[in-house]
């Protein structure tokens, strides 16, 4: 008798103490920003990435490059290297760093809200200055990169 009642109490028990289950945070990849990765290498890495601005890159040392301190982590590609340039799509090597690296930095939801314009663009406080106009053509690139297939 016992163990019926037992048997019986388990799940009503279970019923009323789990109403709600945690699956706990997403894989940080499941909601990321994966916009076109051939209008990357046709226009952001080149046109905003690795432009000149006044003798400053966001590749430099001490900026964005391999040694620096930040998330943006950027790799100079030569545009006149054959192997390199136009990149290979899926992005391999220093195309996919840069890729990945950037695309961390974008909001495809608030493309406004993208790190990858709010600092550059003098949205925000950039350790490198503004180095262009948030509705310039940099920006319009980084805007259009979202609606790219």
């Amino acid at each position: 008798m016992r163990r019926a009642l037992l048997v019986a109490a388990v799940p009503l028990l279970m019923a009323v103490a789990c109403d709600k289950v945690s699956l706990g945070e997403p894989p940080s990849d499941i909601n990321a920003c994966r916009p076109s990765q051939q209008f990357f290498g046709t226009e952001i890495n080149f046109n905003v990435l690795q432009k000149d601005y006044g003798g400053v890159h966001c590749y430099d040392s001490t900026c964005h490059g391999p040694l620096a301190p930040n998330a943006l982590d950027l790799v100079l590609i030569d545009p006149l290297d054959p192997y390199l340039n136009p990149p290979a799509i899926p992005l391999t090597g220093p195309w996919a760093n840069n890729y990945r690296t950037a695309t961390e930095q974008m909001n495809c939801a608030n493309v406004a809200a993208s790190k990858l314009l709010e600092y550059p663009a003098g949205l925000k406080v950039h350790g490198g200055g503004k180095l262009f106009e948030p509705d310039g053509p940099e920006a319009t690139l980084i805007k259009m990169w979202i609606s790219q297939p």
